[in-house]
């Protein structure tokens, strides 16, 4: 998502983006539903198998350069993943400036092992611009609504109450199974009156709807897959009980909520675990470690901060202290004078096409025709 509000922004510019991805479903959802007229191409995807690994990688190196130079490309963003591997060694074969974005606390493979290649890499949460000196803190791009969105405007176009608290549940476009699982029944047994909004994934709507089919008090729960508006569900909650991504970390900021985080566990560099530290240290969430998740517990915890308003409020102003809501420009105009003079990001005549070179599922880096990248 940080690249397609990138390359959201570039077209407002007056440049017209180009997104590489692998071609997951998930990413092409989102480029049509985003961004339908914005060109994409699409890799091969990348191999499990070790020993197929170097035979996919130069595959997908050479239809790189092929894209790259077809489409006038003059610098490359990464988000990071195995598939910006292919396109970074694209892009500095044919000498191109390469940048590099990294959402979360702990540095990604792809990008440790691209930092020596690029210009800059830009870090989306505080505290990881110290590991490097190329690094710079820039926060993470969001939707142009998150952190400027009222309470009061976001739930009255939901439909939700004013004066009852809103819990939002979200595993992301995929969701999580602990949080499909284990929250609703949480829920279930607090003793406050709450609104509920979940986001269950793609395909797990039905059998999370019917998980709260067994609330007998007056707690409402609404139930979508996905959604499109997630800077108003952020802004219309109390309460976001969550995944650790780098990019939910920085929406949490950006908006000013207390969270309670549940890191997903498979991570060998424990990076959702790290990225919640980030708020758990100032005092903005609270981690629930998945290994150790009671659901009694988890039930006391979120009734405890349902019942106290006013810790619900100090937990959120910590978070937003952490924000930055300058991502897009702060990104766009560094990159401006890396590529500098008649290569930097541009509306004039013939200053068109910043492709974007893709990464993670559903997060994309950006490069760019006659200039910048994003």
């Amino acid at each position: 998502m940080p690249a397609l509000v990138l390359a959201r922004s570039m077209q407002e510019r007056g440049q017209e983006p180009l997104l590489v991805t692998e071609g997951r479903d998930v990413e092409r959802a989102l480029v049509r539903r985003e961004l339908p007229d914005v060109t994409s191409v699409e890799l091969s995807r990348s191999t499990s198998s070790p020993a197929l690994l170097p035979l996919w990688l130069l595959r997908a190196t050479w239809a790189a350069r092929r894209h790259l130079r077809e489409h006038d490309v003059k610098g490359v963003i990464s988000t990071g993943g195995r598939a910006s591997v292919p396109v970074a060694l694209a892009a500095r074969s044919l000498r191109l400036p390469l940048f590099l974005m990294e959402q979360n606390a702990v540095t990604g493979r792809a990008n440790r092992w691209l930092l020596p290649l690029s210009r800059r890499m830009y870090v989306g949460l505080p505290g990881a611009s110290e590991r490097h000196g190329r690094t710079l803190f820039t926060g993470t791009p969001l939707r142009s609504g998150f952190g400027r969105v009222q309470r009061e405007e976001a739930r009255r176009s939901l439909g939700l109450l004013s004066d009852v608290p809103v819990v939002l549940v979200t595993g992301g476009s995929q969701g999580a199974r602990v949080l499909n699982d284990v929250v609703p029944t949480a829920l279930q047994q607090v003793r406050a009156k709450m609104q509920v909004m979940h986001l269950s994934g793609l395909g797990n709507e039905t059998t999370v709807r019917h998980r709260y089919a067994d609330v007998t008090r007056d707690t409402v729960a609404h139930v979508r897959a996905v959604a499109a508006d997630m800077d108003r569900l952020f802004a219309a909650a109390d309460l976001v009980i969550c995944r650790g991504g780098g990019t939910t970390i920085a929406e949490l900021m950006a908006v000013g909520r207390a969270a309670i985080i549940l890191p997903y566990p498979h991570h060998r560099d424990r990076q959702q675990f790290h990225n919640a530290r980030v708020l758990e240290r100032v005092g903005a969430a609270i981690i629930q470690e998945e290994a150790h998740l009671d659901p009694a517990a988890l039930t006391q915890l979120i009734e405890s901060l349902l019942l106290e308003p006013s810790r619900l409020r100090a937990m959120a102003d910590q978070g937003r202290k952490l924000r930055r809501l300058d991502a897009v420009d702060a990104i766009l105009e560094d990159v401006r004078r890396e590529v500098s003079g008649e290569d930097a990001v541009s509306t004039e005549a013939g200053s068109n096409h910043d492709p974007i070179v893709g990464s993670r599922p559903a997060e994309r880096g950006a490069a760019a025709r006659r200039g910048g990248v994003a």
